[in-house]
């Protein structure tokens, strides 16, 4: 009796180890098989994330499409000077474009409204457009068509829509207070809209001060107002005008104060703002009005 239950135990033994070493194995391959399908389903992942963020700026740009973007960060002001190839322009706000193999428009970036770009010159002699230009081009954003001036910006190649660019231009931003937009340089012209001071604009190269009619306190125009559009080739008081690059950049300082993000809060503390302004007052070459708006502050 003694000797069948010493056989016993030992089978059950034998048979509780197989069964251990059963489930270790089938454990060990589990692992190992959702290893495998981790490692291959980590690129799936991955260009799926990249696809979600590809949609997401690209949906982004759909939202900046035919109108002047609000919150675009503040770029260092830049002058551009016409060459033998391009043309100093100005962007009224929109987008710069990289034109694709295929021909149609593919949307890089927003810019903001006083951008400086050289415009090339228009290689067809027979169009009397200044810029070379591409009409009824294709985007890829909405498959709509619109026309695109091929510019140059900091030293690299794009399209800009033609509603957003005035070409033959220099920058230029409204102060002291605002001015009406006129049809004519004559002074008793009937005004137009109201352009808000802080506005930035084109001031147009093609205004002749000496010509019969033309005064030299107007300046002639172009504006994007977000409520109206792009109004081209309307005129302004001169002196409600100021193409100086310092005072630009003062203005841009002077309008961030009560800027206000869509919590309410302030996007930047007016203390901060304030020691800005000082900071650039003795040692910018500011117009003596937007001197006096600083001090003000």
């Amino acid at each position: 009796m003694g000797g069948k239950k010493i056989s016993t135990f030992t089978k059950t033994k034998e048979l509780f180890s197989k069964a251990k070493e059963t489930v270790i194995g089938s454990a060990l391959v589990l692992s190992l098989v959702l290893s495998v399908l981790a490692t291959l389903a980590a690129p799936v992942i991955l260009m799926t994330t990249l696809t979600g963020c590809s949609k997401k700026n690209s949906d982004q740009s759909l939202s900046a499409e035919d109108e002047d973007s609000g919150t675009v960060q503040e770029e260092t002001f830049i002058k551009i000077e016409s060459t033998s190839s391009t043309l100093e322009s100005v962007m009224l706000g929109g987008s710069l474009w990289r034109e694709n193999a295929s021909g149609y428009m593919e949307w890089v970036r927003d810019v903001p409204a006083g951008t400086a770009v050289g415009a090339y010159r228009n290689p067809d002699k027979n169009d009397s457009y200044p810029a070379e230009i591409k009409r009824n081009a294709l985007r890829t954003s909405d498959w709509s068509r619109r026309n695109f001036v091929h510019v140059l910006y900091n030293s690299s190649d794009y399209w800009a829509q033609e509603i957003f660019i005035a070409v033959d231009a220099k920058p230029g931003i409204v102060i002291d207070g605002g001015s009406f937009l006129y049809d004519s340089s004559d002074a008793a012209a009937k005004a137009g809209r109201w352009v808000g001071e802080g506005v930035e604009l084109a001031v147009l190269n093609s205004h002749d001060a000496s010509a019969e009619g033309a005064s030299s306190k107007m300046l002639p125009v172009s504006v994007y107002l977000r409520d109206y559009g792009l109004i081209p080739n309307k005129f302004m008081v001169a002196e409600k005008i100021s193409i100086k690059a310092d005072d630009i950049t003062a203005m841009h300082i002077l309008g961030k104060l009560g800027q206000r993000g869509g919590n309410g809060l302030l996007l930047i503390q007016d203390g901060v703002v304030r020691n800005e302004l000082k900071d650039i007052a003795g040692r910018l070459d500011i117009s003596d009005s937007v001197r006096a708006k600083i001090k003000n502050y």
